[in-house]
């Protein structure tokens, strides 16, 4: 996979799939591609063949089969294995179907072929991807045509194995703004390889908010302002991107918003430096461009703010006292005060807030840092600077679960009974609305970097979920809330434990695929599309996972239930930090 060297591209989503939850580096030289067009991404094209003269029923569906994962010359070769009255109308832009051929072949007789298969997904004619659990059982309608054997009932749409969707498809991040146009978020779709190229990823933007995110985000293209032609790269990576006439009479602050989601949505693709914009044919002038009238990403890295630390904190809590842990010493150091030196080790606290902002250490010129924590019995959200000797309450519950510091310092937690989500404000306002979950309880949640989606894990483990939060007059509400199902990815899960983000359209989720089984790490897509194993780590069960993305990495750490702290470090590596712990945290 190439991916564009920008100092945010790995985490903030741009880079279109992040490999791992490791730190990824952020600097190095540029890798050309050999088509300008061609998208960063992991999915492999293939040469497909067209039919051999006098080929057998079975080596024309498969060779069909085959050739559908190559999008090239509009499925020039798929069409060629089709009968001469069905090839221009079979539509392969419909949709496409994702099965499962572990143990599903095409079966064929004399004269008829048909595949009864596992449907695990599909992706919709907007490149979405829906996870399914049913069967398909298609005929494929052989014929005699010239004395060859043809097909002349085409599936709807693509029809599609699940390896070859993992290994020849790309997932291209789209963005969209927040309603408050002060963030970015991204959407992702789903495309074939030789199709993930910018002008797709146009047309998706284009396409407006998705109807699954239309509650929290927002376009910054106007009506009327719309995509003219074909973009264009030229030999040093300029890309040009035309725009309607009118877009010449936005306003400089609706030129940035505009030149934003468009920049962050091409800037994953590797062969792309910088962007120019035309309005009618002619250039487009934005406040912050170069001499060149060009921009990039790096030009709107406020509208995704990811902490610009190369060193996070990890704290953890043993014997009952909270401490910075020195991952390299393999060892802590008891913070002064409260909850740390003066805890009692039968009790402490339960569970400690990950920030997104930087802790200071207390010193003889700093009053140290503010921590956030659930006390012991889980009744109590608790706010304690470090070195003193009391703790304030913030809010109280019942099954408090482990809370979480946003980037501008406000503090969310869930009390698991009803189940209410516990807000508290930077000016310490307290807010509090219960979720419409059908029944089900909150185990454990993780808001995103962009604050505006939360991961949750319900139902006992039995489900993962993701909402939207929105803020109306004074009041914070999470909704739209909409289930993820895994068990159709490779990963087969069934019980998740825990949910932390790795960038923004990645999550880390311990889970396993059957209740007898180990919960282990893996990295899945936001949408479900796909889950990753990053290693078995030991026999013993993994019970809480915390990251943190920043600007050129990220943060994970797993606690397994006998007390031992994992550090991610690359892939599959995970080395032990600490024994001991019960509770942990990351902080910027």
């Amino acid at each position: 996979m190439t991916l564009r060297p920008s100092r945010r591209a790995v985490l903030s989503g741009a880079a279109v799939l992040l490999a791992g939850c490791a730190k990824v580096p952020s600097q190095g030289p540029v890798k050309p591609a050999d088509d300008p067009h061609e998208a960063a991404h992991e999915g492999i094209d293939v040469a497909p063949h067209p039919p051999a003269n006098g080929a057998s029923i079975d080596l024309v569906v498969g060779g069909f089969l085959q050739a559908m994962t190559s999008a090239r010359d509009d499925y020039r070769v798929a069409r060629s294995y089709l009968t001469s009255d069905i090839a221009d109308r079979w539509d392969p832009h419909a949709k496409a179907t994702i099965y499962d051929a572990t143990n599903s072949k095409p079966r064929s007789t004399v004269a008829t072929a048909a595949l009864q298969a596992p449907i695990v997904g599909q992706i919709d004619s907007h490149g979405h991807y829906h996870p399914a659990n049913s069967h398909i059982n298609h005929d494929f309608g052989m014929a005699q045509e010239s004395g060859q054997w043809r097909i002349s009932r085409p599936p709807e749409g693509l029809l599609i194995s699940q390896y070859t969707f993992q290994r020849s498809w790309s997932t291209i991040p789209i963005y969209f703004l927040t309603n408050t146009a002060d963030h970015l978020v991204p959407d992702v779709i789903h495309l074939p390889s030789a199709s993930a190229n910018p002008d797709a990823a146009l047309r998706a933007l284009t396409a407006g908010v998705p109807e699954h995110l239309d509650a929290a985000l927002q376009t910054a293209l106007p009506r009327g302002v719309t995509v003219t032609g074909t973009t264009s790269v030229d030999a040093v990576g300029v890309v040009t991107v035309p725009l309607s006439p009118s877009a010449a009479q936005l306003s400089p602050s609706q030129r940035r918003l505009l030149a934003s989601q468009v920049t962050w949505t091409l800037s994953g693709f590797a062969a792309i430096s910088r962007i120019r914009f035309t309005a009618g044919g002619s250039v487009l002038p934005l406040p912050e461009a170069a001499e060149d009238n060009t921009v990039s990403a790096d030009l709107y890295a406020d509208f995704i703010p990811l902490p610009a630390t190369h060193s996070l904190t990890v704290v953890a809590v043993v014997k009952g006292q909270l401490g910075r842990v020195e991952t390299s010493r393999h060892s802590i150091q008891v913070m002064p005060g409260a909850l740390g030196r003066e805890a009692d080790p039968d009790t402490g606290v339960a569970s400690v807030a990950s920030t997104q902002f930087a802790m200071p250490m207390a010193s003889m010129s700093s009053p140290g840092a503010v921590w956030h924590a659930v006390s012991s019995d889980r009744r109590s959200l608790l706010a304690w600077q470090e070195g003193s000797d009391d703790a304030q309450v913030l809010a109280t519950g019942t099954n408090l679960l482990r809370p979480q510091v946003l980037a501008d310092h406000t503090v969310m937690t869930f009390s698991g009974t009803d189940p209410t989500l516990i807000v508290v404000g930077p000016d310490g306002t307290r807010m509090s609305t219960v979720v419409d979950l059908a029944g089900r309880k909150v185990t454990s949640f993780s808001v995103a970097p962009d604050s505006t989606r939360v991961a949750l894990v319900l139902d006992r483990g039995k489900a993962l979920g993701m909402g939207l939060l929105s803020r109306q007059e004074g009041s914070i509400y999470l909704g739209h809330i909409v289930d993820i199902p895994l068990s159709s990815s490779d990963a087969n899960l069934s019980i998740i434990t825990d949910v932390a983000w790795l960038s923004q359209t990645r999550l880390c989720v311990l889970g396993r695929a059957i209740e007898a089984g180990v919960t282990a790490p893996y990295e899945i897509v936001v949408d479900g599309s796909g889950a990753t194993s990053m290693g078995q780590l030991t026999a013993t069960n993994m019970t809480a996972v915390v990251a943190m993305p920043t600007e050129t990495g990220t943060e994970a750490v797993v606690l397994g239930a006998d007390g031992t702290l994992l550090h991610h470090e690359e892939n599959f590596r995970w080395r032990q930090i600490l024994q001991g712990v019960t509770a942990v945290a990351v902080a910027a």
